[in-house]
């Protein structure tokens, strides 16, 4: 990879020196409390000079600023001391220095010292000092082998040092040492145990003495569910936090750890109110980072859905409002400088994106950069109060000195980095300020994009990639993708404004190799900056395909370019899905193989949206890849999509054809003539994109031969990824069923009231094929689990209340007297104890999407992935009647007669309905949808 990089820099002139560099597979960018943000400070129980003390104590405090570098230089002095004690916690600490600098080998060359220094058969096996050193020496390691990708090794050094802590009744290290524990499990793919890890920490925090120690142990932990996306229980750990530091004794831990939760949750209020925001509405996937998107306060929780919009927006604005609140009280506390400066930056920040500007720009005046403390933190304060000023300017009517103001900013920024010797600071600041560059050439051609870039514009222009490349290259020693594939990204977008295309393409796919090594949850540059997977992912991979499916398809490497655009297409959904299950799913289910040996009677469709088009790419068993291309705007097609949806439900059948036909035309009229000389095609299986996830296939109408899709010869299936499932052929031979399912009405389920439901089908399935039933009280997790254990079932069929929503928290289903989250679903069919893989079909019978969420499918592929199951047959939406069981005994006669594939027997159900006089309106018949294998 560093060649390409330094090969490209060279082709555009930039000279540079060939540095050798190898991508790690997993950065860690959010520091925690008492693993990397606080050098071990032990050495005042050692015995050692006055000097010396004051060496390691002043680099200690350099360290707490983010002064890395000048932490080293004074521990450095230090080093000259004859005992090996206070050598080997110098060591340990310089260690830790090294690794924030990213100068991982001599981090290594550091803790190696001290670790020789401390080996147990050197030690006093009865110095409770000396013990302590060793276990935090052992942590430091362990930091070390996490951020370098080995979290196994890292692992294995928190568990000695654990055993250290438990030895010595050090509950503050024991604990912080299991939360940095359940990070290397999560890394190395062990979810449940991270997840029982996080578990333990709550149990053992509830035991112990209300103290310092428990209020900054619940910070700690509510600050990594928080980056892990536990939003809940993040929210419940930091209200503790807070809860315990109202009854601190010391003043100003009382005042250290109240600030701290409350920043906390105000962050977490935001990011709350950003997922709920970013579920009903959209961003134009052309925006660039610098760019703020046009929202106006009334508007910035609109949302597209108008039966859900009211509550929906209620919610996301008290959720902002919340966040402010919190900020609030953070500023009318006596507090230190910089807790001050950065709650305010948070909160401007906030009321910037919310729309408030004549309240932002009043906060501006009142803050004071020059208090906070000139350490990495600093550079970083310094660049968010850029874009922050930069998203002022662009919003209202602004002085255009405004523009010199955020330059001086971030030129300070940069000096800052610089005489921190920070690279990764120094990096952060060139290509923010290259970003800023970015903005003030391209932002008019981004409004007029017929308009020729001028020669003002083309010199910001140059001068945004000069200072981008050398951020670029400052990332590579120090191994920093999370960041790199930011400056990629910005250098392929800088040369596509030069339409300097194909060096582009290559810095976007370097971008997108980049994400591929850094977990979409820890894509931060610190714990206080909001990341949005929507606005900081998705539009480089978008970009790319644009870029790949623009001028290149009529060329000769036309097949070449149409592969490249499906590969990242799949790719941008497995990291949708990985965002939203918040793992790696590849580590779960590796599957790889070659799309054209999976069957040779399906067609595969890809419809690609992008923001001016919408592009199409099939395949044909045996043949090339084809394509076509309808100029669409995004915005009519999303309008579309929605006022089919709603004519769905409104049950009104003209409308229904009226806009379903509409996409019929998009999709499947240009295939039309390949699919009449292919007689041998069975099934259509789409790999939808975007907002057409959110509607049935079976619905689209062929105004010709008045007809709807499904009444035509071909059986339907929805891939959500098509690395994810196992598509070799699993036809179901002797199918047997556990089925289960809650017909009696349950109320306050975790503030949610469900009405009863007609569970007869269960009992009509049974008499089909061989069925284990539970129903009612006996439809719980741990009955599930046992029967699960106890036999080979290979289909399983649950017909209860569920909900499908981009939040993870608000995807579940109804078990008796309580909810089943996808985490918990996920426990059931892929335990130890049982065999998954016998699992060819999960049946979700009674479901239903959010209303109005964009993304809402996600919950229902998240949920089917989790599962482990090869297909998922589920509905979009809920039909309370007769006409489910109907069609479920229909499908599962289908399948009885054997020599069907799923989703043929979902076709033949679906078009028995469709017949019948009672059902024949699309609101009874459509929502079926077959996800993953359809054989």
């Amino acid at each position: 990879m560093t060649r390409q990089h330094t090969k490209l820099l060279r082709r555009i002139g930039f000279k540079s020196k060939f540095i050798k560099i190898r991508y790690r597979l997993l950065i860690l960018s959010l520091i925690l409390l008492l693993f990397g943000l606080r050098i071990p400070y032990v050495l005042a129980q050692v015995s050692t000079s006055t000097e010396i003390q004051q060496l390691v104590r002043q680099g200690r405090e350099a360290y707490n600023l983010g002064r890395y570098s000048e932490a080293i230089k004074l521990l450095q002095r230090a080093t000259n001391h004859n005992s090996d004690r206070t050598q080997a916690l110098i060591h340990s600490n310089l260690s830790l220095a090294y690794q924030q600098l990213g100068d991982w080998d001599a981090a290594q060359q550091q803790i190696s010292a001290s670790l020789q220094l401390l080996h147990p058969s050197q030690l006093n096996q009865d110095s409770p000092t000396l013990l302590k050193i060793y276990a935090q020496s052992l942590d430091i390691q362990s930091r070390l082998w996490y951020v370098r990708g080995k979290p196994e090794a890292a692992l294995n050094n928190l568990q000695q040092a654990a055993e250290i802590y438990t030895r010595l009744g050090d509950q503050a290290l024991s604990i912080s040492n299991t939360i940095n524990q359940a990070q290397a499990l999560q890394a190395l793919g062990l979810y449940q145990q991270a997840y029982n890890s996080l578990e333990q920490i709550q149990s053992r925090l509830s035991t112990i003495p209300d103290s310092v120690i428990k209020a900054e142990g619940y910070l700690s932990l509510g600050n990594v569910l928080l980056a892990i996306g536990e939003l809940k229980r993040s929210q419940t750990a930091l209200q503790n936090s807070l809860a315990l530091a109202e009854n601190l004794p010391s003043l100003s831990a009382k005042t250290e750890v109240k600030s701290a939760a409350l920043v906390s949750l105000a962050n977490l209020f935001w990011a709350k109110g950003n997922l709920e925001r970013d579920r009903y509405t959209t961003r134009n996937y052309n925006d660039i980072p610098w760019q703020c998107p046009e929202r106006s306060r009334s508007d910035s929780v609109a949302l597209a859905s108008r039966r859900v919009g009211v509550s929906r927006s209620n919610t996301a604005l008290k959720l902002y409002q919340n966040a402010a609140l919190q900020y609030q009280q953070v500023l009318a506390i006596p507090s230190s400088p910089s807790i001050q400066v950065q709650a305010q930056i948070n909160y401007l920040s906030l009321l910037v994106e919310t729309g408030q500007l004549s309240t932002a720009q009043a906060l501006w005046h009142e803050i004071k950069l020059s208090d906070f403390p000139n350490g990495r933190q600093g550079v970083y304060a310094k660049i968010n109060a850029a874009k922050n000023l930069a998203c002022i300017s662009q919003k209202s009517a602004t002085d255009s000195s405004v523009l010199g103001e955020i330059d001086n900013l971030l030129g300070t920024a940069i000096q800052d980095a610089k005489q921190l010797q920070d690279s990764r600071a120094l990096s952060y600041a060139l290509g923010n300020r290259g970003g800023f560059y970015e903005y003030l050439a391209v932002a008019d051609l981004h409004k007029s994009p017929q308009k020729s870039i001028s020669k003002a514009d083309l010199d910001y222009l140059l001068t945004s990639q000069k200072l981008t490349q050398q951020a670029l290259l400052l990332t590579q020693p120090i191994t920093a993708p999370d960041i790199a594939y930011q400056w990629e990204w910005q250098m392929g977008r800088i040369l596509a404004a030069q339409t300097k295309e194909d060096q582009a393409i290559a810095f976007y796919q370097m971008a997108v190799e980049s994400l591929k090594s850094v977990r979409s949850d820890l894509l931060t540059i610190n714990s206080d900056v909001q990341f949005s997977y929507r606005d900081n992912v998705e539009p480089v991979y978008r970009e790319l395909v644009d870029l790949l499916l623009k001028n290149h398809i009529k060329s000769a490497a036309s097949q070449e370019y149409l592969q490249q655009a499906i590969a990242n297409i799949d790719a941008l959904q497995l990291a949708e899905l990985q965002n939203f299950v918040g793992c790696n799913l590849v580590q779960i289910l590796p599957i790889n193989r070659e799309i054209n040996t999976v069957d040779t009677n399906a067609v595969f469709i890809y419809p690609i949206i992008l923001e001016n088009r919408l592009e199409v790419i099939f395949k044909l068993p045996g043949q090339h890849l084809e394509h076509y291309v309808h100029s669409i705007p995004r915005n009519a097609l999303q309008d579309t999509v929605m006022q089919l949806r709603s004519a769905i439900y409104t049950r009104n059948p003209s409308k229904i054809r009226a806009k379903s036909q509409v996409i019929y035309r998009w999709l499947i009229k240009p295939i039309g003539p390949y699919l009449q000389e292919h007689s041998n095609i069975k099934t259509l299986v789409f790999v939808l994109d975007g907002e057409l996830r959110n509607i049935p296939m079976a619905v689209l109408y062929d105004e010709e031969k008045e007809q709807y899709l499904i009444q035509k010869d071909y059986a339907l299936a929805l891939l959500p990824n098509s690395q994810l499932f196992d598509l070799s052929n699993s036809q179901l031979e002797k199918p047997r069923i556990l089925a289960g399912g809650v017909g009696e009405q349950q109320e306050n389920i975790e503030n949610h009231n469900f009405s009863s439901l007609n569970i007869d089908e269960l009992q009509q399935i049974a008499k089909i094929l061989p069925s284990k039933l539970l129903i009612n009280s006996q439809f719980t997790p741990a009955n599930l689990h046992k029967q699960l254990q106890s036999g080979a079932f290979s289909i399983v069929h649950f017909v209860t209340h569920g909900n499908f929503s981009s939040d993870p928290e608000d995807t579940y289903l109804l078990a008796y007297q309580q909810l089943i989250k996808a985490r918990e679903l996920n426990n059931l069919l892929r335990d130890d104890t049982v065999n998954s893989r016998d699992i060819k079909l999960l049946v979700l019978s009674a479901c239903k999407t959010a209303e109005g969420d964009n993304r809402a499918i996600l919950g229902l592929a998240g949920l089917a992935v989790r599962a482990g199951a090869n297909s998922t047959l589920s509905t979009l939406w809920q039909i309370n009647d007769g006409s489910t069981s109907k069609l479920m005994v229909q499908f599962y006669t289908e399948l009885k007669k054997g020599g069907v594939t799923k989703a043929e027997a979902l076709h033949r159900a679906q078009k028995a309905l469709l017949l019948q006089p009672e059902y024949q309106n699309p609101y009874y018949w459509a929502p079926y949808i077959l996800v993953g294998n359809w054989q």
